[in-house]
């Protein structure tokens, strides 16, 4: 997939003077992608018809695509230019766990600054209405999704994690409006839960897609589509450090759901945590 400046490259015969003004904002910026487009307008002086063009001509969806792919080459260049965060043979445990600590820390702060808050409310009233809950996800992303079952099943609801493709099949068949999906899949491209989803979704389930590219055929399939960010370094896959961005995203589905459930929800919760306390001693 070309880059930023490899579109602007290939269209350069064709950028007008209003969009080379935004290329220059955009190249200037340190965080081009935390701008808005109001502000990229304001600071390039041009109408925010003019980024509209600009975006679309080098072939992007919509701006968030555009700075989502900013903020991706930005940590790729910085990963690039040094090694701080490669480990190396001689490096010690505690160094290790730096550097790992330094990658979280990294992929974390990439997925803030690129999140859609507008996507993550909606995804959150859809779990509000929602009657009954399921995590589908296979291999580790199926792990993921156990541990996010685990977590909201303390709020009293049906909420079911299925790791088994032909399980997910089954349930997905009887599916219906008044479900909804939390579909985990770091490559975006796991076939039986591509298989699935489009079976939940021909029955009217709502589907909340977490994965780490929008260009993927399970990232076109979602309702709401929650993307991690995190660099790849030589010792480690992106996926490791994207399971604890995954686990977050559903935390702050979670949080967010019991803050604005007020008073019932949070009764629902301590009820759960006093059940599980009982069994210990």
């Amino acid at each position: 997939m070309s880059s930023f400046q490899q579109r602007i490259e290939q269209k350069k015969n064709s950028i007008t003077a209003s969009e080379q003004k935004i290329i220059n904002q955009l190249n200037q910026h340190d965080k081009p992608f935390l701008l808005s487009m109001n502000e990229l307008s304001l600071l390039s002086q041009v109408s925010e018809p003019s980024v509209v063009r600009l975006y679309r001509k080098l072939g992007y969806a919509s701006y968030q695509e555009l700075k989502v792919a900013l903020a991706q080459e930005l940590a790729e260049s910085k990963s690039t230019s040094t090694d701080s965060h490669d480990i190396q043979i001689g490096d010690q445990a505690d160094v290790v766990f730096e550097k790992i600590s330094d990658q979280i820390s990294s992929a974390l702060s990439m997925t803030k600054d690129t999140l859609n808050v507008t996507t993550i409310e909606q995804a959150v009233f859809a779990l509000q209405k929602a009657k009954r809950l399921y995590f589908f996800g296979q291999g580790l992303s199926g792990t993921i999704a156990e541990d996010g079952a685990h977590k909201f099943m303390r709020l009293g609801e049906t909420i079911l994690s299925v790791k088994d493709p032909h399980y997910q099949a089954i349930y997905a068949s009887h599916m219906n409006e008044q479900d909804v999906v939390i579909a985990i899949s770091h490559s975006g491209e796991t076939v039986d839960i591509i298989d699935v989803i489009d079976i939940a979704k021909s029955n009217g389930a709502q589907v909340i897609v977490i994965t780490s590219n929008r260009n993927t055929t399970l990232a076109s399939m979602a309702n709401y589509l929650l993307l991690t960010q995190a660099a790849e370094t030589n010792q480690r896959s992106d996926a490791m450090v994207s399971r604890i961005v995954q686990l977050a995203l559903i935390d702050t589905l979670y949080t967010r759901i019991v803050s604005l459930g007020g008073d019932q929800l949070i009764s629902k919760v301590n009820q759960s945590r006093l059940a599980v306390t009982r069994m210990k001693k």
